[in-house]
């Protein structure tokens, strides 16, 4: 392989300013250093385009072909010199995972500088088909993990619109099947929910429906590998209040049984750091992608009685913007953000009687179990893909 300046490769440059006040509706993904990040209706980029952080998040590339608006916060390729994009996407990935600046690890870097990245000397394919070639096969990998996400956010949203249908809406499966609410079934008002529910159901809180466990206070000594035991944290949840396998944590220590949690049991955060308290109070199920987890502080374990509440329905009911709405009210503090687990017993919802509960927990397990799935699978593509990049790239493995 050769050996060249990356900016014999590609020539990079700074994205645009795009204030929030200055966007207007559109369907032109807006790219920030962590990805899409709103829309726009004017492009400033068209075609293939390869994107990476300037401030922010540092070390992540999007390959995006069609317009796009890349923020001021990125850097983009204005020029690829003839190269394969994805090509030129995949080298500049494995290369800014490799750089160090100053001792310091790439996520915590203030900002790159372009003109320090045209001076890296790289590893160079220049034989276009064989750039292609390289590139087809890790496309592949990335677009099945792709479809997977897809799949799981499907699934998601698929059990948000039945929780929809027959709790929100009261259509659920009534006398011979027929919707309950659209075919006349009896609906009562409540005083404390100032609404009507279907006749027979209760209401109580959360509060007195669930019990907590804390989670187990770490220090940065207590960090290793991942041979350590596997800990889920607050950066295992996202925005969109979905898992983050990415994010998991190991330690080197085994914290007591009630600060682990098994596959299926059920988490919220009980702290946040985002601004407008985005994470504080969501629930995510513990994955089955290892036997047994520990979790931080910064989350707690649900406890439930099953005779009176069943998984999937109190999971999906802690999902609703409704309940986010509330509890996010009993988050206080300055730049981290402390829940009050008191929250939970102010909080009041209508009880379905347990048969129909477990009618929907039966229709739901099947799905979330294959979004689990998927998730699991996409772990074993992700330690693939991130395996043969660097070694395709820098030619330790050609592809006939």
């Amino acid at each position: 392989m050769d050996k060249v300046r990356l900016g014999t490769v590609m020539t990079l440059h700074r994205g645009y300013d795009l204030p929030n006040a200055q966007r207007k509706s559109g369907d032109v993904p807006v790219i920030s250093s962590s990805g899409i990040s709103g829309s726009h209706s004017v492009a400033k980029l068209v075609g293939e385009n390869v994107i990476t952080g300037r401030y922010g998040t540092i070390g992540e590339v999007f390959y995006h072909n069609g317009p796009c608006w890349p923020l001021n916060t990125t850097l983009f390729v204005e020029d690829f010199h003839g190269n394969d994009p994805k090509y030129v996407a995949y080298l500049l990935e494995v290369m800014l995972n490799a750089l160090q600046i100053d001792g310091t690890d790439k996520s915590t870097v203030p900002g790159v500088d372009r003109n320090v990245l045209h001076d890296l000397v790289v590893p160079y394919i220049s034989d276009l088909a064989s750039q292609k070639t390289t590139t087809r096969v890790l496309s592949a990998i990335d677009a099945k993990i792709a479809n997977n996400k897809k799949l799981i956010a499907e699934l998601e949203e698929t059990a948000r619109l039945i929780y929809d249908y027959w709790f929100t809406q009261f259509d659920f499966p009534g006398e011979n099947g027929r919707p309950y609410r659209s075919s006349g079934g009896k609906l009562i008002w409540s005083d404390e929910l100032k609404r009507e529910i279907p006749a027979g159901w209760h209401v109580c809180t959360i509060g007195d429906l669930v019990t907590f466990d804390r989670g187990f206070s770490y220090s940065s000594a207590n960090l290793c590998g991942d041979e350590g035991m596997p800990m889920i944290s607050l950066a295992s949840i996202d925005r969109q209040h979905r898992y983050r396998p990415e994010e998991l944590k190991h330690i080197n220590v085994v914290p007591d049984a009630e600060e682990c949690a098994l596959p299926g049991e059920m988490l919220v955060a009980c702290t946040d750091l985002t601004r407008l308290a985005e994470i504080v109070g969501c629930p995510i199920l513990v994955p089955k992608t290892h036997e047994r987890f520990a979790y931080s502080m910064d989350l707690a374990k649900l406890h439930f009685d099953r005779k009176r509440v069943q998984k999937y329905y109190l999971y999906m009911a802690l999902r609703t913007s409704t309940y986010h709405h509330h509890i996010k009210q009993f988050a206080s503090g300055t730049n981290v953000l402390h829940l009050d687990l008191a929250g939970f017993n102010w909080y009041k919802i209508s009880l379905p009687p347990i048969g129909l509960q477990m009618e929907f927990d039966s229709l739901l397990e099947p799905m979330l179990e294959l979004a689990d799935e998927a998730l699991r699978e996409n772990l074993g593509l992700i330690k693939q893909r991130n395996w043969l990049l660097p070694m395709l790239i820098n030619g330790q493995l050609t592809i006939n």
